[in-house]
């Protein structure tokens, strides 16, 4: 097992500051000054270096996994279940970089470490995920199926209605048809 780094090592608001100053477009030495003032004297320039290097591709690989993302929504379009896919999607990638950032130190002994280095247990939470959004679908089309049948049952009532006012106005069958048909979207 590796040893943390010196910047693993350092307080987790000194390391915010040092994503900020980087993501402020600071240099090295500038990052290294700063943390020198904050008390931070044990860091070499090369653990710094380092660190900062490894968030930039980590910030590259969660660009690229982002902009594959997008790229499925604009192809599955707005609908619900997209939204829903989509979201699933993200939470993988999500997952599985976090499983690939995971400390020995951070994971716990059945979670994230169980899966690290596990193609099989990342495929697992892959159906998993697969599974969830095949059920968020089929919930959506339960709920249709249960507005579909609301909905015929108020057509129903409806239509039962516009027949009683029509009989006790004296329509004719012929008006009665065109209102049922413009307003209920029934045909005779």
């Amino acid at each position: 097992m590796a040893r943390p780094s010196s910047i693993d090592q350092l307080e987790p608001e000194i390391r915010e500051e040092i994503g900020r100053l980087r993501g402020g477009g600071h240099t090295i030495d500038e990052i290294l000054a700063a943390l020198r003032e904050l008390g931070a004297k044990d860091i070499s320039r090369s653990a710094l270096g380092r660190h900062v290097k490894n968030m930039e591709q980590i910030g590259a690989k969660l660009r690229h996994s982002r902009n594959i993302a997008e790229a499925l929504v604009r192809q599955l379009g707005d609908a619900p279940a997209s939204r829903s896919a989509q979201l699933n999607i993200e939470l993988l990638h999500s997952v599985i970089l976090d499983l690939n950032l995971a400390s020995e130190e951070t994971a716990d002994a059945d979670g994230l470490a169980a899966l690290k280095g596990n193609p099989e247990g990342i495929m697992l939470l892959a159906k998993a995920i697969d599974h969830l959004t095949k059920s968020s679908k089929a919930d959506i089309e339960n709920q249709k199926a249960i507005e579909e049948r609301v909905e015929k049952r108020i057509n129903a009532k409806n239509a039962v209605a516009i027949k009683d006012v029509a009989r006790e106005k004296g329509l004719s069958q012929e008006t009665v048809d065109a209102i049922r048909a413009r307003i209920l979207g029934v045909k005779p």
